[in-house]
């Protein structure tokens, strides 16, 4: 069990052998929850890290997948604008 003080924004330093432990690198994500004795810190799994996990024979079009985000944007927000 390590110590560790908790600042006055609300920050706290996690061990070093904690973060080695639990492979944490500067920029990685962790999840606080709220348990029946305390709380528990875990790592979030980098979405990016799941990049090629998923096999898929649809290959991905980057211009198709562009204008359909436009077209998407445009009709969310111009329907907003004309209310």
């Amino acid at each position: 069990m390590q110590l560790t003080t908790i600042t006055s924004k609300g920050q706290v330093t996690i061990p070093k052998e904690l973060r080695i432990e639990l492979g944490l690198k500067p920029g990685d994500k962790v999840i606080f929850e709220k348990g029946e004795k305390g709380a528990k810190m875990r790592p979030i799994p980098d979405f990016f890290a799941l990049k090629g996990s998923l096999k898929s024979k649809k290959k991905y079009d980057k211009k198709e997948a562009r204008e359909a985000i436009g077209r998407y944007l445009a009709k969310k927000y111009l329907r907003s604008v004309d209310k």
